[in-house]
């Protein structure tokens, strides 16, 4: 018998085999063949073979919905005392806040990436860009909310108050500004003011406006309590991403002032939240407004934190003012329901 090596190619002329010998392979017959692969070979997901249902949900921003639906449950219930409340329209103001949330962040999530605030490696667990979404898709899915919104808002208006829809699309313009164009505002310092003028103030009115019958001093001391709480959650952010701003160069306003004035805006804006749903009290006659004042403590507690502590990473976390918002929200809803003094 002989060796392997001299049978390799030897094969006996008279016995017509369909295996070629390896010397008749042509080289670049070689060369394609593929080695095995096992499951450790196999290269990761691409971003689009990662998107599923619940990673679109995860991106789309479930705290910032929440947060806004509870905004919307607050407008409405300052001016519950105007008369009764629709049902319909209580409805159509949940869809509106929930498609506006989930275009804010996804738009938002797409005009970071796009300006190189978010990089793979300084990005949130939880952006479109970490949970791997394709980044063009995201920018349609969050004008898709947006438009969704504006559906609702034309509904709203329509039916109640068409002279609102002179003021809606300002507000509109002014959120765009803040996150996209060639110099945003958010990175020029006017994110706090921003969030203090349009997305706390005149929301909570207009919300409050297309549920109710007028713009009385009431529904202004809530929309004036939810801006002050909704620039204090601003500040306390820019102020956590001091350097990851100043190296994606953007400038925002704890940037700007000095770090004593930054802790004193923030007092500033807990002690405005809380004075004014005071006064929101006073002007209804009813002591159920000032049921959120139990979370008084709480704010107080966040206030000394911050103000002794370090801006930047090693101030705390966002979370607790974002729960206290909520809590501030829930407590202002529900104390709407009890009965006057």
């Amino acid at each position: 018998m002989l060796p392997a090596d001299e049978r390799v190619g030897k094969a006996d002329p008279r016995r017509r085999s369909r295996v070629a010998p390896v010397e008749a392979i042509p080289i670049h017959h070689l060369r394609k063949r593929r080695p095995l692969r096992l499951d450790a070979d196999v290269p990761p997901k691409t971003p689009a073979a990662r998107e599923s249902a619940r990673t679109w949900v995860q991106a789309a921003g479930p705290p910032l919905v929440l947060v806004l639906v509870l905004q919307g449950a607050f407008a409405v219930t300052a001016v519950r005392h105007q008369g009764a409340v629709e049902g319909w329209r209580v409805a159509l103001t949940v869809l509106l806040f929930v498609c506006d949330g989930i275009g804010r962040r996804l738009v938002n999530d797409f005009e970071d990436h796009r300006r190189g605030v978010d990089r793979p490696d300084r990005v949130r667990p939880d952006s479109s860009m970490a949970l791997g979404l394709d980044m063009n898709r995201v920018r349609w899915a969050g004008m898709g909310g947006f438009a969704a919104a504006w559906v609702c808002l034309l509904v709203l208006a329509l039916t109640s108050e068409p002279l609102l829809l002179l003021v809606i699309p300002p507000m509109y313009a002014a959120y765009f500004a803040y996150a996209g164009g060639r110099r945003p505002l958010g990175h020029r310092g006017f994110g706090e003011l921003l969030d203090f003028v349009v997305t706390g103030t005149a929301v909570t009115l207009v919300i409050g406006r297309l549920n109710g019958d007028a713009f009385d001093a009431a529904l202004w001391c809530a929309a004036l309590a939810c801006g002050f709480l909704f620039m204090t959650l601003m500040l306390h952010n820019n102020a956590r991403d001091l350097a990851k701003d100043r190296e994606a160069g953007k400038v925002t306003l704890p940037h700007l002032i000095p770090s004593a004035a930054v802790k004193a805006l923030y007092v500033t804006g807990l002690a405005g939240c809380y004075g004014f749903l005071a006064l929101t009290a006073l002007s209804l006659g009813a002591w159920g407004p000032l049921l959120p004042l139990v979370t008084l403590p709480w704010a107080a507690l966040l206030a000394v934190r911050v103000c002794r502590g370090p801006l930047g990473t090693r101030m705390i976390d966002w979370s607790g003012l974002y729960l206290l918002m909520l809590a501030v929200f829930a407590t202002f809803t529900a104390g709407g329901w009890l009965p006057a003094w």
